[in-house]
């Protein structure tokens, strides 16, 4: 299966060595043609644009010079017809006569020089004398330029009363003072011949523009009647609008509804004007499109040439390079006797042949001597050394193999002294095992008595537990009764109390009936003083007065005799007061008698719940020794057997070790 992967990949290989470099070449040089036809393209678009507007340039400028010569043509006119002798005849001549003269001169002028209207204005601006159609006022901005330059000024609008003509202005002047102004209105047709004969490309346009930046001068009239501006003309591209309206000689370049414009300009000296040349960049769009497609051609051609070439060179280099390539992968895979196809070209490709066939007879015999020292050493023998002479870093190979073989002289070498080790330990290590077990089990049998110990000793403290619990509760409940009778002594010292104050008030009451009865007997004395001066008629009186003073003396002794009686009774309620107060605080002092047993009963119940964890803790830490005491009673067990286990092992290691000869015997 490797073998055949080896093949596929090799065929694979060959089949891609030509298409590879005839395709990193082509692409090489696909790139670099598209790269310089774009450079190309680029740099003759730029040098088209420089060439056309360097070219535009003196074709504005000598423009500008033709409207300018004409311009001077028509201002040379002007001034013959305002140096005209009739214009200002001599002093004395009457004035029917120099109107006359004047009239004549400007019908005259009118019909020489193809004027719309010539007329004399005074310098008020108003309308002296003129040809029919001539405005009765000057216009504001004309008349103010013509006083200010009193000299030849044209108007810088070519709109004249709904139609198209030059407007010029020259004083008039006598003794040296200027005494009027004529003002004539050329017909359009003058700039209209120089504009229309500016051609240039398939839709080149020459128009005009004033400093206001108002069209003047087109081919297409109606706009320059509508009012058009330069604004309009490039599409609102201020800068090139800036540029041509202030008297700058130059070239731009800027889009008009989706379409690239070519522009120069220069001024018309003399005037406020400027002439520019517009025309569309596509009308030389073909020219250059020609130029480049010739251009493209050629390459192409070069490039299939070079395709050519390059395709017969990569069969060259693959050919050989194939043979080569079929050998390497037949030594991939394993094949170490194939002989290697020689080829004789005298370049690298002989000397990579060559190469290839030394390298597979060298590593041919390297892997044969590797082979055999191998099998010496897995038969036993460790001896073995290489007998081929190693070169380059192929002496890696032989190193290691002695490395090798150092290593596992040395190891077997461990082996047997470690084997003489092993079995001297394994049978110290089993009577180690035998006194360890032995331990273990003494270990266990103690742990086994201390844990019934500690269970004998939790049993006794439950049971003190529990008497404490049940003295708790019967102090609890001493400790209740004392509370109950604390309150009824309570009451009844209140009660006794009430006793005392009740026979207090009694005392009171029958100390007043000893005084009313004290005075009963009084007023019966004299009841009956009263009663015995009146003789026979008081008889009756008297005896009542007898009575009264009789029982009042009864009631006195009452009266007395309660009192004795609750003194009596007030002395033996003090004495039962003062025998419940003794009879309360001995209740209270049980009471607190009563507490502190409750206390140390509660704390004998802590201390014997504090044991009894600490009971539990101390059962669960001996219940852990006592497992790691069976396990180490186990783990003893099992390393008895282990040990006798492991001795058995390093003697059957001996004899193991036994078979190698190792370079220290050999030597011996």
């Amino acid at each position: 299966m490797s073998r055949k992967k080896a093949d596929s990949h090799g065929r694979e290989m060959r089949r891609s060595l030509n298409g590879r470099i005839l395709k990193n070449t082509i692409l090489n040089i696909l790139v670099l043609v598209v790269v310089c036809c774009v450079i190309m393209a680029a740099a003759m678009q730029s040098l088209a644009n420089s060439i056309l507007l360097d070219s535009l340039q003196p074709m504005a400028r000598q423009s500008a010079k033709t409207v300018e010569a004409n311009i001077h043509m028509l201002a040379d006119r002007m001034m013959t017809i305002a140096g005209d002798p009739r214009m200002n005849p001599p002093s004395g001549d009457e004035a029917g006569a120099l109107r006359e003269s004047r009239e004549e001169a400007l019908t005259e002028a009118a019909e020489i020089y193809e004027l719309y209207t010539i007329a004399l204005y005074g310098l008020d601006g108003r309308l002296v004398q003129g040809t029919s159609g001539a405005p009765d006022r000057l216009e504001d901005g004309f008349f103010s330029l013509l006083r200010e330059t009193d000299n030849l000024t044209t108007d810088g609008s070519t709109r004249s009363q709904g139609r198209l003509g030059i407007t010029m202005g020259m004083p008039v002047k006598a003794d040296g003072e200027t005494i009027l102004y004529v003002v004539g209105v050329y017909k359009y047709d003058t700039l209209n011949d120089v504009i229309s004969s500016i051609n240039l490309g398939r839709h080149g346009t020459a128009y005009m523009v004033s400093h206001s930046g108002d069209v003047t001068g087109h081919p297409d009239q109606s706009l320059v009647l509508s009012g058009a501006t330069i604004s309009q003309l490039t599409g609102g591209n201020q800068d090139a609008a800036l540029r041509a309206t202030s008297d700058e000689t130059g070239a731009a370049e800027f889009p008009v509804d989706g379409q690239t414009m070519l522009a120069a300009f220069s001024p018309i000296r003399g005037t406020r004007w400027s002439l520019v040349i517009q025309v569309p960049k596509a009308d030389y769009a073909s020219y250059i499109n020609g130029a480049m497609l010739v251009a493209v051609l050629a390459t192409a051609a070069v490039l299939a040439v070079s395709i050519l070439l390059v395709l017969r060179l990569a069969r060259s280099i693959s050919q050989p390079v194939r043979g080569v390539t079929d050998r390497m992968v037949a030594l991939s895979g394993g094949d170490l006797h194939t002989a290697v196809l020689q080829v004789r070209s005298g370049d690298e490709l002989e000397v990579l042949t060559h190469t290839l066939g030394d390298t597979v007879e060298s590593v041919n015999r390297y892997i044969s001597d590797i082979q055999q020292v191998l099998t010496r050493m897995a038969d036993g023998d460790l001896t073995a050394v290489p007998q081929v002479d190693y070169r380059g870093d192929f002496t890696l190979i032989r190193s290691s193999l002695g490395a090798i073989r150092q290593s596992m002289n040395e190891t077997i070498l461990g082996f047997r002294n470690a084997a003489g080790r092993l079995a001297e330990m394994s049978e110290e290590l089993s009577g180690q095992s035998t006194q360890l077990h032995q331990a273990s089990l003494e270990q266990t049998q103690s742990t086994e008595e201390l844990v019934d110990e500690v269970s004998r000793v939790k049993d006794r403290l439950s049971s003190v537990k529990d008497s404490s619990g049940q003295t708790r509760t019967k102090t609890a409940e001493i400790a209740q009764c004392i509370q109950d009778a604390n309150t009824r002594m309570d009451a009844l010292s209140r009660a006794m109390d009430g006793i005392s104050d009740n026979a207090q008030r009694i005392t009171q009451i029958a100390k007043a009936i000893e005084d009313v009865a004290f005075q009963t007997g009084i007023l019966a004395i004299n009841a009956s003083v009263e009663a015995a001066r009146a003789g026979s008629a008081g008889k009756g009186f008297a005896v009542v007065a007898d009575e009264v003073r009789q029982l009042a003396s009864r009631s006195s002794e009452a009266a007395q005799s309660a009192a004795d009686m609750v003194s009596s009774t007030r002395a033996i309620i003090q004495t039962g007061v003062e025998l419940t107060a003794d009879t309360a605080g001995s209740l209270r002092n049980i009471s607190a008698v009563s507490g502190q047993i409750g206390a140390i009963t509660d704390q004998l119940a802590a201390a014997v719940q504090g044991q009894e964890s600490a009971l539990a803790v101390m059962e669960e830490r001996i219940g852990t020794i006592a497992a790691i005491a069976e396990r180490n009673l186990q783990n003893a067990g099992g390393t008895e057997q282990s040990s006798g286990l492991l001795a058995r092992e390093a003697e059957a290691l001996r004899f193991q070790v036994k078979r190698f000869i190792v370079k220290e015997e050999d030597g011996r």
